[in-house]
């Protein structure tokens, strides 16, 4: 899996977030960008599907 900084400038989050709006990212990409980094052991973007899934659960 690719960390967030390994993606084109355009795909990460807070990128897409600027460029095209909430309405244009996942819900992983938008908990993404509002969480900004991971932490140590674990990476922003299995945080972030984790999040989303609890999200939508509930």
């Amino acid at each position: 899996m690719k960390n967030i900084k390994d993606l084109p400038a355009h795909n990460r989050p807070r990128e897409k977030l600027k460029e095209r709006g909430a309405s244009a990212l996942t819900d992983e990409e938008l908990v993404a960008a509002i969480l900004g980094r991971g932490i140590k052991g674990h990476d922003l973007r299995t945080i972030s599907r984790s999040v989303a899934k609890l999200i939508r659960n509930h």
